[in-house]
């Protein structure tokens, strides 16, 4: 069920706007500050994870490693995701840590 809650919360931000997938566009919203989460699939290569926590730490934002992030907002293969509304973020970052804490 917490999956669910997670995958719901990501839905929910891409389908109101809130929520940029691409390499390119994500680095562009990290880079400009637009960016308040970065959400990664787990199956992204390590150069794509090492790059993207770089600029998470740089640019101090969280980012959260989901498993088949793509199918989770709708664009499938896609590797990196953005989500610009802090509403979204927290209730993103609320649902991952009680799948933490259910694991």
């Amino acid at each position: 069920m917490n999956e669910a809650k997670l995958r719901g919360a990501m839905g929910f931000a891409m389908r109101a706007g809130k929520c940029i997938a691409g390499d390119f566009a994500c680095e562009r919203a990290v880079k400009r500050g637009n960016a308040r989460l970065v959400l990664l699939d787990t199956a992204a290569s390590a150069a794509t994870q090492e790059r993207y926590s770089g600029l998470c730490e740089r640019a101090g934002i969280p980012c959260v490693a989901v498993p088949d992030m793509g199918r989770a907002i709708g664009k499938d293969g896609r590797m990196v995701a953005v989500v610009t509304d802090a509403r979204f973020v927290q209730m993103i970052l609320d649902a991952s840590a009680s799948e933490k804490n259910a694991n």
